[in-house]
């Protein structure tokens, strides 16, 4: 019975080192990691907004409003044009594929698809990841809203990835559905 308590002592005074070692890290770098995240964000809205010329800045006032109704969304970046006005929106929203896909989605004012960025991706490499390096693919969804998207329909479906393609479907309509309640609500 000692040598057993001996053992579960030296085991938890382990367990706390440890645990204690990796609070600390952690302490050290999330604001790093908080950092590294919210850059990932910018360049995604950036790029999404590029086809209009614009530059993203990030709006908390939208995603506060838009929140509640769409708590898959991470962030609102306003494109902003040369002369100060608002061009169009980026979306940086959470979409289940397969598994979680994080990415952007530009949409001018008009409510049309302008650009998609993937941001993050827990797809199946060499299947769902594909869908989202495949350029042409990605390239159909372009121009395309305000309307929502049918899969199938309005867009195909990646071979042998249909998980993927409905992430990815669902995503951009996410994105214009928040386009809509931004326009209904005059933000």
């Amino acid at each position: 019975m000692k040598k057993l308590v001996d053992l579960s002592l030296r085991l938890f005074l382990v367990c706390a080192i440890a645990a204690l070692a990796l609070g600390f890290v952690d302490a050290l770098v999330k604001d790093r990691i908080e950092a590294q995240e919210r850059k990932r964000k910018a360049s995604a809205a950036d790029r999404v907004l590029a086809p209009l010329g614009a530059v993203g800045e990030e709006s908390p006032d939208l995603a506060g409003m838009l929140q509640d109704s769409f708590p898959d969304l991470i962030s609102v970046f306003r494109g902003k044009g040369k002369g100060g006005e608002t061009v169009g929106y980026a979306f940086v929203l959470k979409s289940k594929g397969y598994n979680f896909i994080v990415m952007a989605v530009g949409v001018d004012r008009e409510g049309k698809v302008v650009g998609l960025d993937f941001i993050r991706n827990e797809e199946t490499p060499g299947l769902g990841s594909k869908v989202l390096e495949d350029e042409e693919y990605i390239s159909q969804f372009l121009g395309k809203g305000p309307e929502r998207l049918t899969l199938r329909v309005d867009v195909d479906a990646y071979t042998s990835a249909t998980y993927t393609s409905k992430g990815v479907t669902s995503g951009v309509n996410m994105a214009l559905d928040m386009w809509r309640t931004i326009v209904e609500k005059g933000g």
